[in-house]
């Protein structure tokens, strides 16, 4: 993805989002590339990001047992259980993740119970960063999928590095499993930036927070900003954002 992001943004935010070098997180496993804006190419208003050229495992789009709907040398990383689609029936979520590439991207799978068996609804490459970086160290400290009471699908990514952390949110509206809000938080050198993307209200804010001084002064500002109606299965919400940033930030 090559994006206009000024020395002046990245020294603010470390964000928007971006790894542009990830600290050496203390939990490194026994040996990923992080998708930073540099190295994922953005086609479309969505900001989908272009497919990894390896195939794609042969994920089944059904089955009886949750076992069944996951490929040969994948595992569960994360799930989450509860009504998506507000039909009275526990539904699934589940982040998977390569045994055998740790690095590579994290499948997710959005699984509606149908009668008793599993239907897989949609899949996303985007949603999820890879687990770990290329040098064994993990892309994020805390990491969170779930499901309200409402039937909002939320993920949640935490990191003491330039990674900062996003939050993504998403609901079935009419059948359809769309992007609802995006939010991020990041520190940099001498500032905190919040950024908030309500893609409903076509709705975008910034908050910069002044850490120099010791009051900490804050300035808020809100923009109108509208995009198409964004699916789970094609949507990236750390290149929307980054997106949003890029053509209304301060």
């Amino acid at each position: 993805m090559i994006m206009k992001v000024s020395i002046k943004n990245i020294g603010i935010l470390g964000i928007t989002l971006v790894a542009l070098n990830a600290c050496q997180n203390d939990k490194k496993q026994q040996t990923n590339d992080t998708l930073s804006v540099v190295e994922t190419k953005v086609d479309t208003l969505n900001a989908n990001a272009e497919p990894e050229t390896k195939p794609e495992p042969d994920f089944p789009k059904s089955g009886n047992k949750i076992e069944d709907l996951i490929p040969q040398y994948f595992d569960t990383d994360m799930e989450a259980s509860g009504d998506l689609n507000h039909d009275g029936l526990e539904d699934k979520v589940l982040v998977l993740v390569n045994t055998r590439d740790t690095t590579a991207l994290r499948p997710t799978l959005v699984v509606l119970k149908v009668g008793n068996a599993y239907r897989v609804d949609a899949k996303s490459y985007a949603i999820i960063e890879p687990k770990y970086r290329k040098d064994g160290y993990l892309n994020y400290d805390y990491e969170e999928v779930k499901i309200d009471k409402n039937g909002q699908l939320i993920f949640s990514q935490q990191s003491t590095g330039p990674n900062g952390s996003l939050e993504s949110v998403f609901k079935y509206l009419n059948n359809e499993l769309v992007l609802t809000n995006i939010s991020s938080f990041a520190m940099g050198a001498g500032g905190q930036t919040e950024l908030k993307l309500d893609l409903l209200k076509g709705v975008f804010e910034q908050t910069d927070i002044n850490t120099m001084k010791e009051d900490m002064p804050s300035k808020t500002t809100t923009q109108k900003y509208r995009l198409p109606k964004t699916l789970f299965s094609n949507s990236d919400p750390r290149a929307i954002m980054i997106k949003a940033f890029n053509d209304n930030g301060k």
